[in-house]
């Protein structure tokens, strides 16, 4: 979004340079891409991530500046106090049979207006400057203030619009002629505004033709209303348009504008003498409209997950000051209608931080220890192969898992024919249509490529991966083609056979220790352009398996879920043993218990004569999902309570 510095001020008093006001914004969470000069005055591009449609105006970015920084001083706009001499409305009928759809419908009718009138030079410089060419006055206004206030409105000629006007739903491939020329055909799902006989603009997004206003227009209609967001959500990028009005609807748009932005036109209006105006008509149900959120704060929880030691009174201050509420009685805060991002406690916590300044939050670096308590079985055991093929001068391949519909990738890796390939939908090529389901093809055919770039006498390949069959197999395939031999004047060489590949299988069974018959294996010669090649295949999962067997060790996967630590004191007679309390727990079974340590024992001063103080920490964690503190908490009522029966334990305050 941009904005001129000019403009900026009239909404706030900005002492310091620019690039000190568009620091604090960058830092603040309102990226600033780029300053420039532009007519005596600076152009301040924002880049706003989509939850702050709230800043996507002017005074949304003075007050978002103004609760940053103290320093910056809101000015006094002086209201007027004039009473208007309001025309006669409109006879048009206004019908809203869902408001769902449209919760506030607020417009005017203004009449006998001259186009030739001239906007105040201020308004007309600022649109040029931020790069809106000028249309028509009342259409220039409406663009104006909906980049001042953040409310879009939208001017109909009222003499083009026949019968009453309704906000509905769309009819599936109802079609209208847009503002941008272009004939739009409509779904179900989008929301219009219409006469009795034809679509005059698309809710929130954009007016049509049949209803637009020219130089010619004498009487126009104007709307400000409040679309429900989530009806409008993604309905303009479906018809691949963008809009102005639509960036801002999509988003949220303050639902306490529309009357506010239409007695800010009245204002302007009126000083100008473009035309006579009727008074502000509302159609609305209350109901309807998006219902504030109240939080209870939790103080602790904000500090320890910031990092920082803030009082509660300035946090509760950094929140007021951005239009939330504060309920003392519940030590709840309610979010301000403008702040639809503001819904849920992590919410707050990172308001509070981006407010008091991420610059201003100690770094503490955290040491964590990544070495693995015991070594990864399957690692080791492809390590220790890859290991033996090295030594043994053969190379590795990488080859992609995608190929295509040569006969060698209508084998499975025992090379048995196999057609039923998981095949893809959306390939980016024929060579890359189907999963293989076998490696010896890939590696058959780097072997080709390479003796196609340097001919030479031996080739020894190999390849270690999944192959995609009825099952997912993680195999290993070596082929080898050519001399068995480097060049020697001193010996006969020959050639590669299937002796070779008998031979890598006895040396691996010796390594781990294993019978030749514990591997899953097979040898194969395949002729492929009068080349012969040899291969073998060996199961690496199968391998993995005997191995594992052999250890009595089972790998269990880890779960990548956060965990939650619970860390209790317990007051318990000095005769019970712990492992008393750890079989208790263990019968009681639950579910998310991962661990338990203990950290503390203590007797002696202020622990009652017979009784042991034992500190013991819970860990909780579920292996299928992100576990809630309120879930937590119930498993540690569950165990607290088992105790105290069995033990008549008690929990140290």
């Amino acid at each position: 979004m941009k904005i001129t510095k000019s403009w900026l001020d009239d909404h706030l008093e900005t002492s310091g340079s620019i690039e000190e006001i568009c620091h604090e914004l960058t830092m603040a969470g309102l990226e600033v891409d780029e300053i420039s000069k532009i007519n005596n005055d600076e152009l301040i591009d924002i880049d706003l991530t989509p939850n702050r449609s709230d800043c996507l105006s002017v005074s949304g970015i003075s007050r978002e500046l103004k609760s940053i920084n103290k320093k910056y001083k809101e000015q006094i706009i002086k209201e007027n106090n004039v009473s208007y001499d309001y025309c006669e409305n409109s006879k048009i009928n206004f019908n809203i049979t869902n408001k769902e759809l449209c919760p506030r419908y607020e417009y005017i009718y203004l009449k006998n207006i001259n186009s030739e009138c001239a906007l105040p030079e201020i308004i007309s410089k600022r649109l040029q400057n931020i790069g809106i060419k000028s249309i028509h006055p009342i259409v220039d206004l409406l663009n104006y203030l909906m980049i001042d206030l953040g409310q879009p409105m939208h001017a109909y000629d009222a003499d083009k619009i026949s019968g009453d006007i309704s906000i509905r739903y769309a009819k599936q491939n109802e079609s209208f002629k847009a503002l941008d020329g272009i004939e739009y055909k409509l779904t179900s799902e989008n929301i219009v505004v219409s006469d009795s006989k034809n679509i005059i603009s698309l809710a929130g997004i954009i007016g049509s033709q049949d209803s637009a206003v020219t130089k010619k227009t004498k009487n126009i209609i104007i709307e400000s209303a409040f679309f429900n967001p989530k009806l409008l959500a993604n309905k303009a990028r479906k018809l691949k348009l963008q809009t102005e009005s639509s960036h801002r609807f999509e988003r949220g748009v303050d639902f306490e504008l529309p009357n506010k932005a239409l007695n800010r036109f009245i204002d302007i209006i009126y000083e100008i003498k473009i035309c006579e105006f009727s008074d502000i008509n509302i159609i609305e149900d209350v109901t309807l409209l998006p219902a504030s959120s109240e939080v209870e704060l939790n103080f602790e929880k904000i500090r320890s997950q910031i990092g920082i030691n803030i009082q509660d009174t300035e946090i509760i201050e950094l929140l007021l000051s951005i239009g939330c509420k504060y309920n003392k009685k519940n030590n709840s805060v309610t979010n301000p209608s403008y702040r639809y991002d503001l819904s849920i406690h992590a919410d707050y916590v990172e308001e509070v931080a981006r407010l008091y300044g991420y610059d201003n939050i100690p770094v503490s670096s955290e040491k964590l220890s990544i070495a693995p308590n015991k070594k990864y079985l399957p690692f080791e055991i492809i390590n220790e192969i890859k290991q033996y093929f090295y030594k043994n001068s053969y190379s590795e391949c990488i080859n992609y898992s995608f190929v295509n519909d040569d006969l060698l990738e209508n084998n499975d890796w025992k090379n048995n024919n196999f057609e039923k390939h998981m095949r893809i939908s959306n390939f980016m090529s024929t060579e890359q249509n189907k999963l293989r389901s076998n490696l010896v093809s890939s590696l058959i055919k780097n072997i080709q490529f390479n003796n196609n770039v340097n001919a030479e006498n031996s080739h020894r390949f190999f390849e270690i991966s999944n192959v995609f069959d009825e099952d997912v197999n993680q195999v290993l395939s070596c082929v080898v083609h050519g001399d068995r031999y480097d060049e020697n004047w001193s010996s006969k060489n020959r050639k590669f056979d299937k002796y070779d590949m008998t031979t890598i299988v006895e040396d691996l069974s010796r390594i781990f220790g294993l019978a030749k018959s514990d591997f899953d294996y097979q040898i194969k010669e395949i002729i492929d352009n009068k080349s012969k090649y040899i291969t073998l295949t060996l199961s690496i999962n199968h391998l993995i398996s005997k191995i594992e067997n052999n250890l009595k060790e089972k790998f269990v996967h880890y779960s990548k879920l956060p965990y939650i630590r619970r860390d209790l004191s317990f007051l318990i007679d000095v005769n019970i043993e712990y492992q008393s309390i750890l079989e208790l727990i263990q019968k009681i079974n639950v579910h998310s218990l991962k661990k338990i340590l203990l950290f503390d024992l203590y007797i002696g001063k202020n622990v009652p004569k017979g009784k042991k103080s034992l500190g013991l920490a819970f860990i909780f964690q579920d292996d299928a999902k992100t576990l809630t503190h309120e879930e937590a908490d119930i498993y540690v009522g569950k165990i607290v309570k088992s105790l105290e029966d069995e033990f008549k334990i008690e929990l140290r305050k």
